[in-house]
């Protein structure tokens, strides 16, 4: 059984320099990585625990003198932000107070990216005194729609942890709506098209729109990839595009349709298109082009699985008190036997997704050369609020699953998985 990758990024991000761009669909959130948690499950003092004897001399399960945490401001919105090297960067204090009766201890709870960072100015705080948490963000390391989380971990009983977000809009002269043109699980022996919308941000002096034009189109495979571009309207664009901010400063609109003809080879392919513009800021905007030529031997499906455009399962946003769960199907045209040992979870990301496989009874696999597995996915209630959302691979959730007999036959099937945890 030949290997393959069934991968595919579709974004929501708006860059500064090729690859950055924005999911078709509103993301306000970048994801949460919770291996940047540098402090996870880091405990203070035992936080809420009670002690037979307390130190206050209060009888065992009655609370005596406790911090409290207050602050004013949580969040703070930097807004809109023109690609420049001068603005990248930026920096928000955010201060916690003290107003219990008891001495408040501070940590590092962990951080949601790389292209942000905090200090907390004192670990610890008598009554009535304040720390301060500098939150710094790197915008060129991120790009887009920005919306970023840090954790300060409290020894106040009633909030042990407090979550700081600094949110705002990178925006770039011209942008593709999604990250790269990826065509998953592609047949050689059919013709395939994917879209993409081409966002254009400029100004006239006088504010009217720059009358954005693309004078040449150019793909790097012609023999076998073909690219139709031509002017839209945004009053073509969905209600989920129209609640937006990024939709809601566009001033021109493209549509993009690219077409692979029959006859690729099987296997992987990187390809680049070239949009020749008028505009002296962005003379020429590059979009990745690239996928997977795959056998028959595997296919995926589901309600939200979107197989025709993305290749990714698209739950969307989450409400973290709830959870959510969908399912999937993997269709496999092989007479291997499908069960734990050959059909497997091999990783996921986050690592708290939870995948739950049933296989088909072993008397069916005897009768039929096809084997369908059914996958409960579930994005447990109370999981880390965040965002998986792309454009990039690393971007957006996973599910990679294993399936061969032997470690040397097997094969990884990968489902990039769409979503957001929200309050």
């Amino acid at each position: 059984m030949r290997a393959f990758l069934a991968t595919v990024v579709v974004g929501i991000l708006l860059g500064l320099g090729s690859g950055y761009a924005i999911g078709r669909f509103q993301a306000s959130l970048m994801p949460w990585d919770p291996s940047l948690e540098i402090n996870k499950g880091i405990e203070l003092a035992k936080v809420g625990q009670e002690t037979p004897d307390n130190k206050d001399g209060t009888a065992k399960g009655k609370r005596g003198k406790q911090p409290k945490v207050k602050v004013d401001e949580v969040l703070y919105d930097f807004g809109i932000v023109e690609k420049d090297p001068s603005s990248e960067k930026g920096e928000h204090k955010f201060y916690i107070e003290n107003v219990g009766d008891a001495d408040m201890t501070l940590a590092d709870g962990g951080k949601g990216c790389f292209c942000t960072d905090f200090t907390i100015s004192k670990g610890a705080l008598k009554p009535g005194e304040k720390a301060t948490v500098n939150f710094t963000w790197d915008g060129a390391r991120s790009g887009g729609v920005f919306n970023q989380g840090v954790r300060v971990l409290t020894n106040d009983p009633d909030r042990k942890e407090v979550m700081f977000y600094v949110k705002g809009l990178y925006t770039a002269p011209i942008i593709c709506d999604v990250g790269e043109v990826v065509f998953q699980n592609a047949s050689a022996t059919q013709q395939s098209s994917r879209s993409f919308r081409i966002m254009g941000f400029e100004k006239n002096e006088d504010g009217s729109p720059f009358p954005l034009e693309f004078q040449r189109v150019e793909v790097t495979d012609p023999d076998h990839f073909e690219i139709l571009l031509e002017p839209d309207s945004l009053d073509n664009l969905t209600d989920e595009d129209r609640k937006s901010k990024l939709y809601s400063q566009t001033q021109t609109l493209f549509q993009g349709i690219v077409s692979m003809k029959p006859g690729m080879p099987q296997g992987a392919f990187q390809e680049v298109i070239r949009l020749h513009s008028n505009s002296p800021k962005t003379p020429v905007l590059e979009i990745s082009l690239n996928g997977q030529i795959s056998s028959n031997e595997i296919r995926i499906s589901g309600r939200l699985f979107d197989d025709k455009d993305s290749g990714q399962l698209r739950l969307d946003n989450v409400q973290r008190a709830v959870g959510k769960t969908t399912s999937i199907r993997l269709t496999i045209f092989d007479k291997i036997p499908a069960n734990e040992n050959t059909v497997k979870v091999k990783s996921t990301r986050p690592d708290w997704i939870n995948v739950n496989m049933t296989y088909p009874p072993e008397e069916l696999q005897k009768e039929s050369p096809i084997r369908l597995v059914e996958v409960e996915i579930e994005i447990p209630a109370n999981s880390p609020q965040g965002a998986f959302m792309g454009p990039e691979k690393e971007q957006l959730g996973e599910i990679v699953f294993s399936v061969g007999e032997t470690e040397e036959t097997s094969q990884d099937v990968v489902v990039p998985v769409r979503f957001a945890v929200t309050q």
